[in-house]
């Protein structure tokens, strides 16, 4: 949008700078002003670049608007701070209370500002588009073992992707929740089912997220639900369109007014998505030159996408099949999940893909940090809904694989506290890992890689990983 005051040209935002938009010639009479919060890695011009029109749409339907920029790399105790001292001044300015509506996490930090530091009395409601009210996989992901190559060279592991992790957002909820019993600020949330196609920017994202539910790329539908919010609406929107002026605003401008229109239930698409089984292989590390990595399939396994996410655009990958079958088609994109920003993708879909050993062949002028994803449709499903059932440690009580017979598995922990995210301790293969055990640890992230191997009754190699967290508070207390 050229003509727009803060383009992308003109605007030179720091940190905790705010703006209003242009000025409506007649503001729409028991209305609130719009305030927008934008996402991780991102600004605020997240809401016009790209040919989003919503603030554009927001002005020529006679909302007043105002748009802030927060930190895309800190935490939400950061920014909520930050974020409640500037709606006070945006109160200031339009002597009315502020509609938030906010993408991605900027959700979450808009009610931290809201619960823990006193903005309620700015703001009428709030809308979150795609927001990550319980964390992301993406964001275990980002802080594993075989990811922690690539994230290093990218510079992703930010307070923000940390705080996003599951385990972490699990401690978050029930700390936050308790406090929403009133329903003093409404929240109202959007969600979405798309990933777009191979040549979308969150293709992957949607396929490595598919196993855990219906997803918009980077987020769970599950996860920007609120139990006390009220679910306006969930499509077929991708992490990127569901904030696009011509996709949301329609039902953006029924919560606007001084009060809110009638809502219809919300058309919730996540369970009409046909039930597929996904499992995943994550192996990583560092190269300069040349790179083999190898993994095996199995019987029954319908696809496979293996998918090279890498620090440069330029890599050459061969990928050579158990009967000397090339594939060299690999598609690259970015990536626009947010918690691996400015990787690359380079990905190849196979169907019935034939049992035994496959050989990935990789070649760059350069040094390359990578994190390899080899994501497989039915076989093999190794499943950890939780890591502690009942008295087991973490063993082969804990690991559910069906249609194996011979399971072995390896199991990296990483404790990362939360005061000093440089501390990081790893153990390797801990002995009678129990939940006493980590309490005694301070408080912090327990990221668990768990990589599985084994045989199939019908004597076909497998391999697959497993990632999850653990959050362990000041108290001792346990998330996961």
């Amino acid at each position: 949008m050229n003509d727009h005051p803060h383009s992308v040209a003109s605007i030179r935002a720091s940190k905790g700078s705010w703006f209003p938009g242009k000025e409506p010639e007649q503001v729409k009479p028991d209305s609130h002003p719009i305030l927008f919060i934008h996402g991780i890695n991102t600004t605020s011009e997240t809401w016009w670049i790209e040919n989003n029109e919503l603030s554009e749409m927001a002005y020529s339907a006679g909302y007043e608007t105002a748009f802030i920029d927060l930190s895309g790399i800190d935490d939400m105790w950061t920014n909520g701070l930050l974020l409640a001292e500037k709606l006070r001044e945006v109160y200031n300015y339009f002597k009315k209370k502020v509609v938030i509506v906010a993408h991605s996490k900027g959700g979450i930090d808009a009610q931290t500002a809201v619960v823990y530091h006193g903005a309620a009395e700015c703001v009428k409601r709030v809308i979150t588009l795609s927001t990550p009210h319980h964390g992301s996989e993406l964001a275990d992901l980002a802080y594993s073992k075989w990811a922690e190559w690539l994230t290093e060279t990218l510079g992703s592991k930010s307070d923000a992707v940390f705080s996003l992790q599951k385990a972490y957002m699990e401690a978050y909820r029930q700390r936050t929740d308790e406090h929403m019993e009133s329903g003093e600020i409404p929240f109202y949330t959007f969600g979405g089912t798309g990933w777009g196609g191979m040549n979308s920017e969150l293709f992957w994202g949607g396929l490595y997220l598919r196993r855990f539910g219906a997803n918009d790329g980077a987020v769970t539908v599950k996860s920007s639900q609120l139990p006390y919010g009220r679910e306006v609406r969930v499509d077929d929107w991708t992490h990127k369109t569901i904030k696009q002026g011509e996709e949301i605003f329609p039902y953006v401008e029924r919560l606007l007014s001084e009060e809110v229109d009638v809502i219809p239930a919300a058309v919730d698409q996540s369970s009409s998505e046909e039930e597929v089984q996904t499992s995943v292989l994550h192996r990583g590390g560092s190269i300069e030159g040349t790179g083999t990595e190898q993994f095996s399939v199995e019987e029954d396994v319908a696809d496979i996408t293996v998918d090279w996410i890498s620090c440069s655009r330029y890599t050459e990958l061969v990928l050579t099949g158990p009967g000397g079958e090339i594939y060299t088609d690999f598609v690259t994109t970015g990536d626009a999940t947010g918690f691996f920003p400015d990787a690359f993708h380079h990905s190849v879909l196979i169907s019935d893909p034939p049992s035994g050993r496959w050989v990935l062949e990789s070649r760059n002028d350069q040094r390359e940090t990578y994190l390899l994803n080899v994501m497989f449709t039915n076989g093999v499903l190794p499943q950890i809904d939780e890591i502690f059932a009942g008295d087991a440690s973490i063993g082969n009580k804990g690991v559910e694989v069906h249609n194996a017979s011979v399971i072995k598995k390896h199991v990296h922990l990483t404790h990362i506290p939360v005061e000093n995210k440089g501390n990081m301790k790893s153990i390797e293969n801990p002995p009678g890992l129990e939940p006493g055990t980590l309490t005694q640890y301070e408080e912090g992230t327990f990221n668990i890689t768990i990589d599985i191997n084994g045989t199939t009754g019908r004597g076909n190699e497998f391999e697959r990983t497993v990632v999850k967290t653990i959050f362990v508070d000041r108290a001792g207390t346990l998330y996961e």
